[in-house]
């Protein structure tokens, strides 16, 4: 019954068992966490100022909800600035600012700053076919049909 609860229990919500919130109650509390505390470093659209650009495909400390929520709740780089927010959001906040982040990813900034860190690529997302390598799968079977002139066209 414990193990039931929790899976519903979105206050229970830690860096392991984080998945991204879709729904748009959870969002527009991520989008209020985020205008709160976030913009000063971040800007509204996300495009970085003091804090790194959140709207391109590359992270310092690694994207994905787990990684976003890890740095918010824990803080960045030692020296850089951003601090850890567990002490002043509660788990499920800190899951919706998190979620919220994600959706700035491949939006236009109107000032971005610069990519810093690396291309981050899901581990868990499955591969997705190059389509340069696809196989052809047309079908190039031919069917020849005769009339009942024969097959000469006579």
């Amino acid at each position: 019954a414990i193990e039931e609860y929790k899976k519903t229990a979105k206050d229970l919500v830690d860096i392991n068992t984080v998945e991204v919130l879709t729904e748009a109650s959870d969002l527009s509390s991520g989008k209020r966490i985020f205008e709160t505390n976030c913009v000063a470093c971040h800007m509204s659209d996300g495009g970085g100022g003091i804090g790194p650009n959140l709207t391109d495909e590359n992270w310092i400390l690694g994207g994905g909800i787990k990684n976003v929520f890890k740095t918010v709740s824990e803080g960045g780089r030692d020296g850089k600035g951003m601090i850890a927010w567990k002490m002043s959001l509660k788990p499920l906040e800190i899951a919706q600012v998190s979620s919220y982040v994600l959706q700035f990813e491949d939006t236009t900034p109107a000032n971005p700053k610069a990519a810093e860190g690396d291309i981050w690529v899901n581990p868990d997302a499955e591969a997705t076919p190059d389509p340069a390598e696809e196989v052809n799968t047309q079908a190039t079977d031919t069917l020849t049909v005769e009339t009942e002139s024969g097959t000469d066209g006579s």
